[in-house]
């Protein structure tokens, strides 16, 4: 009889994406042992689809302070500014996403480590760093060559916004306060570019009620990145659970003072407004309290007290600017 050769089953090589290579991965402790990446179990995706998850499209939300100025300058009902407006919107749709993926890339050793931001498609290897940067760059310089052809004002805005975004990924995001101080800052852009498109001017009280809106959206979310131990950003060794627990209850009191200024500057029956507004952020406060809320700020669109808060709000608030109210 003759004899078979035996034949060897050559061993699968385990992929170095999580950033530990050959058998480190074996035989590592369970607290260095990265969880298996859960968006290669259904085979590998799109390139397209990769690009869209990592511009996140769930954090477009922020955008919609472009349309605060078509609103409180009683222009809602101006059709003829709606079509600009909403280009504008879309331009910094792209611009904000595309920065998100340098963010990703720049950040891609943290990311690997982190519980839920190893499984963003750069982290994960779904979308190389070779494909996502000039995807990114491309997408950035059509995003501000339409902002200049929107106007210019808007086109310098748009840059203002990329400058302050970039020193952010690159640099101040790192060290504590100043990166809450330039998100803040870059809710003021958006707010500013949406009445640069539509050549209106609001009130500064407004302005300054959307930088501190997001004072409270970012000191509640650095409140959540400590209580779970969030070891990827740098900048959290310089807060505390108090210390950002203080800054988000300042942050509070000074955003209703804001707004009661402003209420009573434009229009004092819109101080009626005053009460949903207390309790859509006392609601907020109360859930990064209770349920850790602030890592995911756009969950408040889930939550139905606040959703039927909101419809109130602007319901009672459109009503008085727009019906004649008193």
């Amino acid at each position: 009889m003759e004899q078979q050769e035996a034949r060897v089953s050559p061993q699968p090589q385990l992929q170095p994406s999580d950033g530990l290579e050959g058998d480190d991965r074996v035989n590592c402790p369970p607290s260095r042992y990265p969880v298996v990446d859960k968006m290669r179990v259904g085979g590998p995706k799109g390139v397209l689809r990769s690009i869209i998850i990592s511009m996140r499209p769930h954090q477009w939300y922020k955008n919609l302070v472009l349309f605060i100025g078509i609103i409180f300058s009683d222009n809602l009902l101006n059709l003829g500014l709606w079509a600009p407006l909403l280009l504008a919107f879309l331009v910094f749709c792209i611009l904000s996403g595309s920065l998100y993926i340098i963010n990703d890339v720049k950040d891609i050793d943290l990311d690997k480590l982190h519980p839920k931001k190893r499984y963003r498609p750069i982290a994960a290897g779904d979308l190389s760093p070779a494909i996502a940067v000039p995807t990114a760059t491309i997408f950035i310089i059509g995003a501000i060559v339409l902002g200049f052809v929107i106007n210019t004002a808007f086109g310098l805005l748009c840059l203002a916004y990329l400058l302050t975004n970039s020193t952010y990924t690159a640099y101040l995001k790192n060290y504590a306060i100043i990166d809450a101080i330039i998100i803040g800052v870059g809710f003021i852009i958006r707010a500013a570019a949406g009445c640069v498109v539509i050549d209106v001017r609001i009130s500064p009280w407004l302005i300054l009620c959307v930088f501190l809106f997001a004072l409270v959206l970012t000191f509640g979310k650095r409140r959540q990145e400590l209580i779970i131990a969030d070891s990827s950003r740098a900048c959290l060794t310089d807060y505390s659970v108090p210390m950002t627990e203080n800054f988000l209850n300042l942050s509070v009191s000074l955003l209703l003072m804001s707004y009661s200024l402003y209420s009573v500057s434009v229009n004092e029956s819109l101080l009626l407004t005053l009460p949903f507004a207390i309790f859509g952020v006392f609601r907020y406060v109360q859930l990064v309290h209770l349920n850790n809320f602030g890592g995911s700020c756009e969950k408040l669109l889930l939550d139905r007290p606040s959703v039927i808060n909101l419809i109130l709000w602007a319901g009672l608030l459109i009503f008085i600017l727009y019906g004649g109210f008193l």
